[in-house]
């Protein structure tokens, strides 16, 4: 194998895991602060992941939950 090809296939790996581990990391953020602001954290731990840090700005605009409404 060409030495240029492996360096450029190690480069590689080592931006992918950099990426899952901001993924991962942006998942976390996402789901603990909507968690506390009643918001659907399952739903933004998977946003965190997909969008990583572009979707922390918009966690903090996340509208509660409503209540749900007891029944009689």
């Amino acid at each position: 194998m060409d030495p240029l090809i492996g360096q450029l296939l190690a480069q590689s790996e080592a931006l992918l895991v950099y990426s899952l581990l901001i993924s991962i990391g942006c998942a976390l953020v996402c789901g603990l602060v909507a968690a506390r602001r009643g918001a659907r954290w399952i739903y933004w731990s998977v946003m965190g992941f997909a969008f990583g840090p572009f979707a922390l700005p918009f966690v903090f605009f996340a509208k509660p939950r409503k209540p749900e409404k007891e029944t009689q």
